[in-house]
């Protein structure tokens, strides 16, 4: 692994802390799944951790019916 810097306003830092610790996680690992994600092409292997994110976030997002 090489460490980065990377500059964010505050409240998307909050919003990835906040997000991290709703799964668990560190916010650091959270932002690097986001970018692992966003760099997958349709045959990469996707961690089964950022799906089940994503499905739980798009839930939230659904109204209900």
């Amino acid at each position: 692994m090489i460490t980065t810097s990377l500059r964010l306003p505050k409240p998307v830092m909050d919003a990835v802390r906040a997000r991290a610790a709703e799964r668990g996680i560190k916010p650091t690992a959270l932002i690097r799944e986001a970018i692992v994600a966003s760099l997958a092409d349709a045959q990469a292997v996707i961690p089964v951790s950022v799906l089940l994110a994503a499905a739980e976030e798009y839930t939230k997002r659904q109204p209900i019916a």
